[in-house]
């Protein structure tokens, strides 16, 4: 999506366009990346700080958490994100740990419906503080 906003802002680049023609359905994370590995290079754009990357990375998640673009069970996982060293949501590493440890041990890794709502409030309340 990122690729296809970039090309209708006037960025028509070899790299975007490449990255606009893949399927964000089928594409694969591996494939992906290096796509956007490629945009970010052609375009000379500065790798982000740690705690901008954990921020971007983090509100990804949430997103894709609220949106159910990912299965609960991944973004709970994905959220230790947040307990990156130079995070500015480590405080938050503690609730993270507590749900997956609900997730893992009393729900053997299957969420039900509780576990998916205190995951959403986590990531409203991640979403709202960035």
């Amino acid at each position: 999506m990122l690729a296809c906003d970039l090309l209708v802002a006037g960025v028509d680049s070899e790299a975007v366009t490449a990255l606009a023609t893949e399927s964000a359905r089928t594409l694969p994370a591996h494939r992906a990346n290096r796509r956007l590995a490629a945009v970010i290079t052609e375009l000379g754009l500065p790798e982000p700080d740690l705690p901008t990357a954990v921020a971007l990375i983090a509100a990804d998640t949430c997103e894709r958490i609220l949106d159910r673009g990912i299965p609960a069970e991944v973004g709970t996982h994905l959220l230790y994100v947040v307990g990156h060293e130079g995070s500015p949501l480590d405080d938050l590493l503690p609730t993270v740990a507590a749900l997956a440890t609900h997730l893992e041990d009393d729900l053997g890794g299957r969420a039900d419906d509780e576990l998916r709502t205190r995951l959403d409030a986590l990531a409203r309340a991640i979403l709202n503080r960035l």
